[in-house]
């Protein structure tokens, strides 16, 4: 998995983490009413099954938002490719605005035949829909599209404060910068393994974007590269407490990490700490809803 996506982002840290769970909360105050997502009976992820396809996924999400994923081992990469962008429905059809146009024609209660149109090439598929997590209040508020706020990242050495800082998309060097120097300044500059492998994290920074989780038990990562893009899988290991498990793998989650989140004020908040007895290092990633996504 590109652990950097996330790690240098901030979200999703995939790594063998110490994660912080923070506890659910049932107060309203901590998920405000936010827009309805605009394309519900729309949404569903297609798995393409026609064979030696380069197309291994098409998902319509609940927010007007399509994700298409192009098969790595098929195209002969290291990794799935990802399209995404805006569409709208027409008559029986899909404009995928910057890409083309999707009919899905149900075969039988199990089966689809898709054509997909891209720049006057049309690609004749089968597909299966997939499955869905079921309707409640925790996964409906965190189905929709999130876009990156701020991240927060603070260090600590036996209990004394080594660095804390703030970013957003446009101060991030202000915190790759600090905590460098701050490093470099620290009585404990030996002893921080991990604060200077959040540093490596960020040589290679790419600014997120956002993420979009579906029903589908998908979930997107968007970044400043699009090439970068990521598409991965989740569910719920504990809806009442908001923990999640990510994973490359959408059968059986061999490889899945557990991932808390937390809802305060309309906002979704994810934080990983890790720790080796000595060092605490702490990173807190801030998303906001985009409205009707």
């Amino acid at each position: 998995m590109r652990h950097s996506q996330f790690l240098v982002a901030g979200l999703l840290a995939l790594t063998t983490l110490s994660f912080t769970a923070c506890s659910s909360s049932d107060d309203d105050v901590d998920k405000p009413i936010i827009e309805q997502p605009s394309h519900v009976a729309d949404a569903a992820r297609y798995k393409v099954t026609t064979f030696g396809s380069t197309w291994k996924s098409i998902e319509l999400s609940e927010g007007g938002r399509y994700f298409i994923v192009k098969n790595a081992s098929i195209l002969g990469t290291k990794d799935d490719e990802i399209l995404s962008g805006s569409y709208e429905k027409k008559g029986d059809s899909y404009v995928l605005n910057g890409f083309g146009e999707l009919t899905i024609t149900p075969i039988n209660k199990s089966s689809y035949s898709l054509q997909l149109t891209n720049k006057g090439k049309v690609s004749k598929l089968t597909a299966e829909k997939a499955g869905v997590l079921p309707s409640d209040k925790n996964t409906d508020y965190l189905c929709r599209t999130w876009k990156f706020s701020q991240l927060h990242l603070t260090v600590s050495y036996d209990g004394k404060q080594v660095y804390d800082g703030t970013a957003t998309t446009t101060s991030f060097n202000d915190v790759k910068n600090g905590l460098k120097a701050a490093i470099d300044a620290s009585e404990y500059k030996d002893k921080l393994k991990l604060a200077k492998e959040r540093l490596d994290d960020f040589k290679d920074f790419d600014i997120l974007q956002t993420v979009t989780f579906t029903h589908a038990g998908s979930y997107y990562v968007t970044n400043s590269r699009s090439n970068e893009d990521v598409m991965n899988y989740w569910q719920w290991t504990n809806a009442n407490e908001l923990v999640i498990a990510v994973s490359e793998k959408e059968d059986g989650f061999t490889d899945k990490e557990q991932l808390p989140l937390k809802f305060e004020k309309g906002k979704l908040l994810i934080t990983d700490s890790d720790s080796d007895g000595h060092e605490v290092v702490t990173l807190t990633v801030t998303l906001l809803p985009v409205n009707g996504q």
